[in-house]
């Protein structure tokens, strides 16, 4: 067993852009510590005047409840912008963090990175909910 100082809690969070929607893509593991990180790209992500954000996870093999909080705010932020917000590539243990938060029944879950930017696009410019 490796000792606690041992363990490497990272995050690499990685900005790009397809089809007019932000994609951040997160990879390593979102605790209280690096939670602020990911809620400054997600702040960042969403405060641009036009377009939706994805939100891969797929690099993604563990979230805080802190993490969820962040995503669960930029998802009602994007919102009340009438843009989408979309996240993809849920792992198993992400995706129950996400069951047990109940986020997706407010966070829209797409399974491929290529059908989140679809639905962020739609999001983007439809005005019916998730």
């Amino acid at each position: 067993m490796s000792p606690p100082d041992a363990v490497l809690w990272y995050l690499r969070v990685e900005s790009d852009q397809s089809s007019g929607v932000s994609v951040l893509t997160v990879a390593g593991r979102v605790s209280h510590r690096t939670a602020p990180d990911l809620e400054t790209a997600l702040e960042s992500a969403t405060a641009a005047p036009a377009g939706g954000v994805v939100l891969d996870l797929s690099g993604l093999d563990y979230i805080s409840s802190a993490g969820l909080r962040a995503v669960g705010a930029a998802a009602s932020r994007m919102k009340a912008r009438g843009r989408g917000l979309v996240v993809c590539g849920l792992r198993d243990a992400v995706g129950v963090a996400f069951d047990l938060a109940g986020l997706r029944s407010t966070v829209a879950v797409e399974e491929s990175r290529a059908r989140a930017v679809e639905k962020a696009e739609w999001l983007d410019t439809s005005p019916h909910d998730v």
